[in-house]
């Protein structure tokens, strides 16, 4: 026991678009284990699946929800826009957020907060109270694919950009002993034949969309954006993953981060990685 009371938990939650399923599974060891997190912080994915625990839904039912989008399903939230700024509007994105989500931070079981990236100002965002919703729409957004959130004077987009893994948002919020979870792609392509021709991205984007596993991505300009983003995100993680006392990092850096049909995967890979872990996160939690 911790000598001047309850030692709390945190669990930092990062971001990785689709290879983020894989917090649910080590949600779903943690909470087998008894060691289920007493804060959580999340940024991007991260933040959707830490809010829905938080709000009480259980491992076993995000893995329903994930598992249970289809490819007409997964294109049914992608509302195409005309206005410049984006891909998608991000309105069917809010419905579904609204469908699974309480409306306020303050209706959560469980202290949680999320980061997003103010465009106006090029600094990090907290969100720890008041909208729920807008606030995980706001640290999901990612730049270019989903239109920013508006909130007064700011532009609010995914916290990648600025704190992927939120392991000292996790001891703000009160945390003694932080988790976190790296689910940061490589960033890594392989050059093959036929690739940097025209519609090979189409290619790539057909064969992830069908729920393969890792795959060796091509140089379209397509892959090559995402890799782009992939260095950049690990690059600005490796400092706060320093800074926890324990890393969990499931085998999903290979996958690509629209790979969400590959959800039943990437939820097994979570649950190994923190099996591997349970005695290192039973020793810091009992230091």
């Amino acid at each position: 026991m911790w000598p001047f009371g309850h030692r709390k938990l945190g669990l930092a939650l990062g971001s990785g678009s689709a290879r983020g399923l894989a917090h649910v599974g080590v949600l779903k060891v943690l909470e087998e284990e008894g060691l289920a997190p007493d804060v959580v912080s999340g940024t991007s994915m991260g933040a959707l699946v830490g809010a829905l625990w938080c709000a009480g839904t259980t491992p076993a039912r995000i893995e329903e929800i994930a598992g249970a989008f289809d490819m007409r399903s997964l294109m049914s939230l992608a509302d195409v826009t005309i206005k410049g700024s984006a891909i998608l509007s991000g309105e069917k994105v809010e419905e579904f957020l609204r469908k699974h989500l309480p409306a306020t931070f303050e209706e959560l079981r469980v202290p949680y907060a999320c980061v997003s990236t103010d465009l106006a100002l090029g600094e990090r965002v907290v969100h720890r109270s008041g909208d729920l919703v807008r606030a995980v729409r706001a640290s999901l957004s990612v730049p270019v694919v989903l239109m920013p959130v508006h909130e007064g004077a700011r532009i609010l987009v995914d916290g990648f950009l600025t704190d992927p893994v939120p392991v000292e948002l996790a001891r703000e919020l009160g945390a003694d002993v932080v988790i976190a979870v790296d689910v940061c792609g490589a960033g890594r392509l392989t050059t093959r034949e036929g690739q940097d021709e025209p519609g090979g991205w189409l290619g790539d984007l057909r064969a992830a969309l069908k729920g393969e596993g890792p795959r060796s991505r091509g140089i379209s300009g397509f892959e090559i954006a995402a890799a782009t983003v992939e260095v950049m995100e690990r690059q600005l993680a490796l400092a706060s993953l320093a800074k926890a006392d324990v890393v969990i990092s499931p085998e999903v850096h290979e996958f690509a981060g629209y790979q969400f049909l590959s959800a039943a995967r990437l939820i097994e890979l979570g649950e190994t990685a923190a099996r591997s872990g349970v005695s290192a996160m039973r020793r810091a939690a009992h230091r």
